[in-house]
């Protein structure tokens, strides 16, 4: 997969994670739900894809690598016999054969080492009678070059292989497609409808979740729940941060969260009708989450009544 194909795909992961996360609130809508159960089976399907292309990819490495490990093994003996009757023999052509030892071919990249030992290979079919002399024989000679054209051929890929990895992308390709669609053009709206304005924590977490160009990437960085004294969750709480506007959270599960709050000194103010005001002052870390469980009290109710002087 491409990289644009791999944030597809990241994107399709972090929306089932999103599903798994809020069901309870996601199922209220059986229409939504339906779709997301579709982005499931997506999800399925470039699974099992993506194994296959791994696979592929990894027994062709694997491959790969044992092709190039016997081809330098040969050309580091070969380069050893032709230097050693190069040398003894003052025969310049073998003397200047340089590239081709173990030290230079094991740091070198696929291209050059193919480069390398075909300028070997060229060599010594300039000059039969001394590489023969050296003790390389035309069947040892034809052996090497034939190492050389597989190890060639496993570096661009085999025709069967090649074949077989643009089948799977064409098919990896239309199922992030379908994906893609199904996101723009009926989960997005949908969830927009629903929860926008009804849940807005929900649908920033949706927004969140999916990466939308439109909204910018959010991070949680303030984090909590609201219970009361017998650990029951609170809802519709209005939170107050800092000096700006009082907006409210906590939904059937009394959670709330906030994004993006910058490093330094703030405030909480969380006001719940019947119950004592709660505030919170803290400092905060870059890179830092904080999380606060905020238990309310019911306040206390005077009773007066009148009476004879």
């Amino acid at each position: 997969m491409n990289n644009t194909e791999k944030s597809i795909y990241e994107q399709l992961q972090k929306l089932i994670a999103f599903k798994n996360e809020h069901e309870e609130e996601l199922k209220l809508v059986p229409l939504l739900w339906l779709m997301l159960e579709d982005a499931v089976t997506y999800y399925t399907s470039l699974a099992v894809l993506i194994l296959e292309e791994d696979r592929n990819s990894s027994v062709l490495t694997q491959k790969k690598e044992i092709t190039f490990e016997d081809l330098i093994n040969e050309a580091v003996t070969i380069e050893d016999m032709l230097t050693s009757y190069g040398n003894y023999k003052g025969f310049i052509p073998f003397i200047n054969i340089k590239d081709c030892k173990k030290s230079v071919l094991n740091k070198a990249r696929d291209e050059e080492v193919i480069t390398n030992v075909q300028s070997m290979l060229s060599v010594m079919k300039d000059s039969p009678t001394e590489r023969a002399e050296a003790g390389i024989s035309d069947e040892r000679l034809a052996a090497f070059e034939a190492k050389i054209t597989a190890a060639a051929d496993i570096m661009y890929g085999p025709e069967e292989f090649r074949l077989q990895q643009r089948d799977l992308n064409a098919k990896i390709s239309n199922e992030l497609n379908g994906f893609k669609a199904l996101l723009n053009d009926s989960i997005k709206p949908n969830v927009r409808a629903n929860f926008a304005d009804s849940n807005p924590d929900l649908y920033h977490a949706f927004l969140n979740a999916i990466h939308t160009d439109a909204l910018p990437t959010k991070t949680k960085v303030i984090t909590g729940s609201f219970k009361n004294e017998s650990g029951e969750p609170v809802s519709d709480v209005w939170v107050q941060l800092d000096e700006e506007k009082p907006v409210k959270k906590g939904g059937k599960k009394g959670q709330f969260y906030f994004y993006n709050v910058s490093a330094g000194q703030h405030s909480l103010l969380f006001t719940k009708e019947s119950y004592k005001q709660e505030k919170r002052v803290f400092m905060l870390e870059a890179d830092h989450t904080m999380n606060f469980d905020i238990i309310f009290v019911l306040e206390e109710v005077i009773v007066e009544s009148d009476t004879d002087a």
